[in-house]
């Protein structure tokens, strides 16, 4: 009996010691967040923020043609306030993976516009065959409006 009294005992003084284990009101999943305390001389870091990049890629579409020419065409868009020129590269491959041929086109785009790329890759593709294709910019250069 002076067991069961004594285990009972170490658990409450566990539990009280332990601190509460929720934070939030009963019936509540919110819980406080724990304070941030800079280190001293040391600024707090504040989490940046998700950036955009330049310019992305927003759509792109590919025929293969009859004569194995693979044509890529889409949209580029500039996310940002000065005028850039967007290369994008292009490359078709086979179904086994391997690279049919790589081409790349320039596209000039205004602050927050929106431009057009074409590329043809001669012998990029072979009609009939469940090969794949890959668009990215290659480099992206600020343009001198003027």
């Amino acid at each position: 009996m002076i067991f069961l009294v004594a285990l009972i005992i170490a658990i409450a003084v566990l539990l009280i010691l332990s601190g509460p284990v929720f934070n939030g009101p009963v019936g509540s999943n919110a819980q406080n967040a724990p304070a941030v305390v800079p280190v001293a001389g040391v600024p707090a870091m504040i989490p940046a923020q998700a950036m955009l990049p330049a310019a992305e890629i927003v759509s792109k579409s590919v025929t293969c043609q009859v004569t194995g020419l693979l044509e890529m065409t889409g949209t580029v868009k500039n996310n940002v306030a000065h005028p850039l020129s967007v290369s994008v590269r292009g490359t078709g491959y086979d179904s086994n993976g391997n690279e049919m041929g790589t081409g790349y086109d320039s596209v000039d785009i205004d602050p927050y516009g929106t431009g057009t790329y074409r590329i043809n890759v001669i012998d990029g593709c072979q009609l009939g065959d469940s090969g794949t294709y890959d668009v990215r910019i290659s480099q992206i250069t600020w343009r001198y409006a003027g």
